[in-house]
């Protein structure tokens, strides 16, 4: 299976690749003047700001941007860094109020720019495309932690802590039916945590569905952080399913805000295997399953055929 994403007319910033190169320098000049104005040196360039107080990624707020019209942009940044800030001073204090606001998050994995990578070795690689990082949701904002503040609470509490909170976190349910008629289970919410259950999948299936994940697993895609859509490989629709979730997933991750990945993955006893492979020379996406989930959708097709 190939989907084709088209090209842009436009050349695209090699560092902000949501964005033009017109459009990636307007939003750097952007970010400077607002930095200007508070008064500390910083340069911009690439995908990073440049501040005292350390790096800051300009991924996010390129893809705000670029959903939005430019005469937002000066807002957005605005609203965008002053969020930031506020994170950073309304961080509780005493480990108790910390573990009670930490979460496991699932972050592209290009979150971190090269400069700020040394910054957040703990970050846990979950497949192509995905990392595990630890999260405070604020009132206003939610503050990716690094290595120092991790140091200080303990990794192993914070982990703890931030996948039981991740349980713990609602989120709205719905099941759609694709083109050849496979279940889509469609889990969604204004949370920014809500693809992040994929990192909890299994407890998740039980909550919205009442029942456990068959022992081959499931399909999912989280092409945005507010959704998550998996497929139970359970019955001879696997093979529509593959089908519809990644044209799902491509398309949401085009269009919706906070994108997190456009790729298929098929997750198995807490392991998570990408599906999807990326042509970046022919802007395609290819899935390709490997030998062991073939076997698994034969089986399952077959037998359908055979009821």
């Amino acid at each position: 299976m190939k989907i084709f994403r088209s090209k842009a007319s436009a050349q695209h910033d090699p560092h902000l690749t949501a964005l033009t190169i017109s459009q990636a320098d307007y939003l750097r000049e952007l970010v400077r003047q607002y930095h200007a104005g508070l008064g500390p040196q910083v340069s911009v360039s690439g995908d990073t700001l440049h501040a005292p107080q350390g790096t800051r990624s300009l991924y996010n707020i390129a893809e705000s941007c670029r959903r939005a019209d430019p005469r937002e942009w000066p807002g957005l940044v605005e609203q965008h860094f002053r969020a930031l800030d506020g994170a950073v001073e309304a961080t509780p204090e005493g480990p108790e109020q910390i573990l009670r606001s930490a979460y496991l998050r699932l972050v592209p994995e290009d979150a971190f720019p090269p400069e700020a990578a040394s910054s957040f070795s703990y970050v846990r690689r979950v497949a192509p495309g995905l990392q595990e990082a630890l999260a405070l949701d604020l009132p206003d904002a939610v503050r990716l932690l690094d290595d120092r503040f991790v140091a200080g609470v303990g990794l192993e509490e914070l982990r703890a802590a931030g996948r039981a909170n991740l349980v713990r976190e609602p989120v709205e349910y719905d099941v759609a039916h694709g083109q050849g008629g496979a279940a889509m289970h469609i889990v969604s919410g204004e949370s920014m945590f809500v693809a992040s259950k994929a990192l909890v999948l299994d407890d998740l299936a039980h909550s919205v569905t009442g029942r456990q994940l068959p022992e081959e697993g499931a399909l999912f895609v989280v092409p945005s952080r507010n959704y998550l859509v998996f497929h139970p490989l359970a019955d001879h629709q696997v093979v529509d399913a593959v089908n519809d979730l990644a044209a799902f997933g491509l398309g949401a991750h085009q269009d919706n805000p906070g994108p997190l990945s456009p790729r298929l993955y098929w997750w198995r006893k807490g392991a998570v295997t990408s599906l999807t492979h990326i042509d970046d020379a022919t802007h395609s996406f290819s899935i390709a399953p490997p030998e062991e989930l073939m076997a698994i959708l034969r089986r399952l097709r077959d037998t359908g055929a055979d009821a």
